[in-house]
């Protein structure tokens, strides 16, 4: 009973590290919105990989896999042209703050 009750700590233990340095090794890309409108829609694009998150509070974060994302902002009246960004392995891109009219 001792040995498989060490076996199981063990194992959670790896289990534990190994999130958590995945969790250490997360890209990220953020930036802020400042629009006149309340329904304001951000996308990144990777290839076949797309994500797409509503701005909260004039702010967004998507949590990415590294390279080149074409990054767009778009409410009902405009869409704002798609920036590309490179993200690095466990770094956060901050593109700042983007104006909407």
């Amino acid at each position: 009973m001792d040995k498989t009750v060490a076996t199981f700590i063990g194992v959670v233990v790896v289990v534990v590290g190994l999130h958590a340095s995945r969790a250490m090794h997360q890209s990220n890309i953020t930036g802020k919105v400042s629009s006149e409108r309340d329904s304001v829609w951000v996308y990144a694009v990777n290839g076949r990989d797309s994500l797409k998150t509503m701005v909260s509070k004039g702010m967004f974060r998507f949590k990415v896999r590294p390279g080149a994302w074409r990054v767009t902002v778009r409410n009902h009246a405009e869409n704002v042209e798609g920036h590309m960004v490179e993200v690095s392995e466990g770094r956060t891109l901050d593109m700042g703050t983007i104006i909407l009219n």
